[in-house]
């Protein structure tokens, strides 16, 4: 009696096992490229517009201990509005609304630094564009550059 019913049984046949196997490792490649596209999309649009502005540091002149001059110019290939500049980690100035032209003259940005500063020393200059990109410079209180 129960070897009738083990005879009987008819297990799936291997080529419909094969197309089976086939079909799951397409569909599973299919999701993993739908996944990756996704995710380098979103990788590929996250910084943009910083790519896009390039502000270059031509020159400085600090031998005033009350008054910076930036000379900034725009080598990227988007207008680039400067709204901030800090110095030594502390905002100097904000909404300043200094447009920079693509591939046009230096603009120059007059600051006035905080008090307390030592001369010789090479501080860290952040200016802040008005779609958040930022560009970093290094300047010596007390010399031009």
């Amino acid at each position: 009696m129960f070897r009738d019913l083990r005879e009987d049984r008819k297990g799936v046949s291997p080529v419909i096992a094969v197309l089976l196997m086939v079909a799951i490792a397409v569909a599973a490649s299919i999701l993993v490229y739908v996944w990756s596209m996704g995710l380098i999309g979103t990788l590929t649009t996250g910084g943009g517009q910083q790519v896009r502005e390039q502000v270059i540091l031509e020159a400085y002149n600090w031998t005033k201990p009350t008054k910076l001059e930036l000379y900034l110019r725009n080598v990227g290939n988007t207008e680039v509005t400067v709204d901030a500049v800090y110095l030594a980690g502390k905002q100097i100035s904000s909404n300043m609304s200094s447009v920079l032209s693509v591939q046009g003259p230096p603009v120059q940005i007059s600051i006035t630094p905080p008090t307390g500063l030592t001369s010789g020393v090479a501080y860290t200059v952040k200016v802040v564009t008005k779609t958040g990109g930022v560009f970093t410079y290094s300047v010596i209180c007390g010399s031009a550059g």
